[in-house]
């Protein structure tokens, strides 16, 4: 099966989470070629769109037009789709077989997590357009059960869901103390770790005000963000493959993001048998409570300050059998590869 995996970004370019779940879904179809915005370019030349909040919408047609230019020449059996990365697919290759991925929806992060930014009108009212139209024709599938209410209650779209994976032989548990020592950690009281973007919407000022006023224990900072901040352990562009030693080292995750779908890191985290500290979004709106450490239903550093202390002063909480049992990379591959299959043979 020839599959093309059309995506914005390649994992060098940007290392999220649609990046790194390419590389996953590449592994499932041993002939697979992603093709981003830095191979199709050319394909639609002009000025940078981003002053008007359509530039996503330019790449994608960008890559739906250099997809087709690839297909004519030799065709693919199926397409699967990232964000607005093939948003003129119908324009330019009607009859393709296609899976529309969402991650999750513009609307949705745009109401949960902008209100009061520059950003929100854009997210809220312009690129929702975009990503509705390139789910046309698609067969859509959501990376969490959240992503899924939020395309039935805002697009009327209904999607089959398939939740993201780790390699659970390398984000596993490793011993505390020698974490630590590896990273020059001498602090031998409690860590909770912080990982992603150092802005409000993933609730940094949570974690800055918690370091801030909690002398009793520390804060791990991993982030690709420039940030200073005396308070903090600062760990910058740390590789994925490095993040076990990093989760290791903490006692818990910290996690007061605004608006999730299905956050790699929690997941990460959990294989490596670590509790949470988490405000109720993404996953953690379908996980009960006791199964993970502490889930808030409100992002204020107090809130988050008690429910330390609350899961600091109970009893151990295993986080890893829940990651095997539902984020394994063996379920997420043969989900694509049934749900692949599925579709070639009814084309």
């Amino acid at each position: 099966m020839r599959v093309a995996i059309l995506s914005l970004y390649d994992f060098e370019e940007v290392k999220g989470g649609t990046e790194i779940f390419v590389q996953h879904l590449s592994s499932a179809f041993a002939d697979s070629e992603s093709i981003t915005f830095s191979s199709s370019r050319n394909e639609v030349p002009g000025p940078n769109l981003t002053k008007f909040n359509i530039e996503y919408a330019r790449m994608g047609l960008a890559i739906s037009k250099h997809f087709a230019r690839l297909h004519r020449r030799e065709p693919y059996d199926l397409v699967i789709c990232n964000d607005v990365a093939g948003v003129g697919l119908k324009l330019f290759t009607p009859g393709v077989p296609t899976i529309q991925v969402f991650h999750y929806t513009y609307r949705g992060f745009a109401e949960g997590a902008l209100r009061g930014l520059p950003a929100f009108a854009p997210s809220r009212y312009i690129l929702p357009w975009f990503e509705d139209f390139s789910a046309n024709g698609k067969r859509v599938v959501a990376v969490s059960h959240k992503t899924r209410r939020e395309l039935e209650r805002l697009y009327g779209r209904s999607a089959k869901v398939i939740e993201n994976a780790v390699p659970m032989d390398k984000f596993k548990p490793l011993s505390r103390s020698e974490c630590r020592e590896r990273l020059g950690i001498r602090w031998t009281g409690p860590i909770g770790i912080f990982v992603g973007r150092a802005d409000r919407t993933k609730g940094f000022d949570v974690v800055q005000t918690l370091a801030k006023k909690r002398k009793d224990l520390r804060i791990l900072c991993v982030t690709g963000s420039e940030i200073k901040d005396e308070n903090l352990i600062i760990a910058k562009k740390v590789p994925n493959a490095d993040m076990p030693i990093y989760y290791s080292a903490a006692d818990f995750l910290l996690f007061p993001s605004r608006y999730e779908s299905a956050s790699y890191t929690t997941i990460e985290a959990m294989a490596c048998d670590l509790p949470i500290v988490a405000h109720r979004t993404g996953l953690f709106e379908d996980i009960e409570e006791e199964k993970v450490g502490r889930i808030l239903d409100d992002v204020s550093a107090e809130s988050f300050s008690n429910a330390i202390d609350s899961l600091l002063n109970g009893g151990r909480v295993e986080t890893r059998n829940l990651a095997i049992r539902r984020f394994s990379m063996e379920r997420f591959l043969n989900d694509y590869k049934m749900l692949a299959r599925e579709m070639v043979d009814k084309a």
